[in-house]
């Protein structure tokens, strides 16, 4: 037993002075990416790639290439709320946002007929009553060119378009364009003119707060718009509006209009407050300018945005709603948008 007690003892001795002493960190050289260390009362000097926060940050800002012995920078691109980065409008109002190379899309549009003020609780405050509704496809033919064919039950009118992204706003101030850029033109056809009614567009965008709030302003010229509210327009009936100012129509006038809208993120990645002001500037215009205000809830997987929200038109082609309104009175409608691929 003595023995075997003395081996023990001799074991734990020697096994513990075999252990080597643990190296101690004399120096860093940033600049040289070497350090030196001490171990069993030695030094050595060993080179080691350690990437400093400040080297990371800066390798974020650069792209995997290289061309020779120099880095291309890889861009940065300011974001607004997450929502304005999924559809093709806020509620009425276009923004910049495009698929990308074969990337497919669809939005629907429904606009409630009857008035909020004018229903009773029976018909759950236009819930119940007539609805305007509109469909869309989007296709990206590259990652800044995209085409999309619209159709509304509001007077039968199809709309075909392209927009074209020109230059996006960058990041921070300095390192490119202080603000988005976007093209987009069309035509739109219906059953009161009967006609190929051209539109054009720019819509100018801006990212007030990174990732919380976006303003677009996007002025409109649209070609013979006097169609909803003319005399024995289909529309006129509908809206029981025919022009009350007796002001009288030409046919063939356009429409210049300034439309600005803004999107405020109120829950990360979730929910939007989102709204909408179109003054027409010059040419024919309706009762009253319009305007729109709600909320875009994100989907989980943030390729879905469902748009709730209060508005005086019911118009949702762009030669439609550039004209204004024929009231102030409230309509429920909302927007169903998502990216397929």
């Amino acid at each position: 037993m003595k023995n075997k007690f003395l081996l023990l003892l001799l074991f734990l001795f020697t096994a513990n002075i075999s252990f080597a002493k643990e190296p101690r960190i004399i120096n860093y050289d940033g600049k040289n990416k070497t350090i030196k260390v001490e171990i069993d009362g030695k030094e050595y000097t060993l080179d080691v790639p350690i990437e400093t926060p400040s080297d990371i940050s800066k390798q974020d800002e650069q792209d995997s290439t290289l061309s020779g012995s120099a880095v291309k920078k890889k861009k940065q691109y300011a974001k607004g709320p997450a929502s304005t980065t999924v559809g093709s409008r806020l509620f009425t109002v276009p923004t910049d946002t495009l698929l990308p190379k074969k990337g497919f899309g669809f939005d629907f549009t429904h606009r409630f007929s009857e008035p909020i003020k004018s229903s009773t609780n029976y018909d759950v405050y236009g819930l119940d009553g007539f609805a305007y509704t509109g469909i869309g496809l989007y296709y990206g033919i590259t990652n800044n060119l995209e085409a999309h064919v619209f159709r509304t039950s509001l007077t039968d009118a199809s709309e075909f378009g392209l927009k074209f992204q020109v230059f996006k706003e960058a990041r921070k101030f300095g390192t490119g364009a202080p603000f988005g850029l976007t093209l987009s033109s069309g035509f739109q056809n219906d059953d009161i003119q009967n006609s190929i009614d051209p539109y054009v567009q720019a819509i100018v965008s801006k990212v007030i707060i990174p990732s919380w709030l976006k303003v677009y302003v996007v002025p409109t010229y649209a070609w013979r718009t006097p169609t909803i509210g003319s005399i024995g327009s289909k529309s006129a009936v509908l809206f029981s509006f025919n022009d009350p100012k007796h002001r009288g129509f030409i046919r063939n006038e356009g429409t210049f209009g300034l439309p600005i809208g803004a999107a405020l993120q109120i829950i990360p990645n979730k929910l939007s407050l989102f709204g909408e002001y179109t003054p027409v500037l010059s040419g024919f215009r309706e009762s009253k300018n319009a305007w729109a205000f709600g909320l875009q809830i994100l989907s989980r997987l943030e390729t879905h945005v469902w748009t709730i929200g209060v508005s005086n038109t019911p118009y949702s082609t762009f030669g439609q709603f550039i004209v204004g309104a024929p009231s102030n009175n409230l309509h429920f409608g909302f927007n169903i948008t998502a990216r397929i691929k």
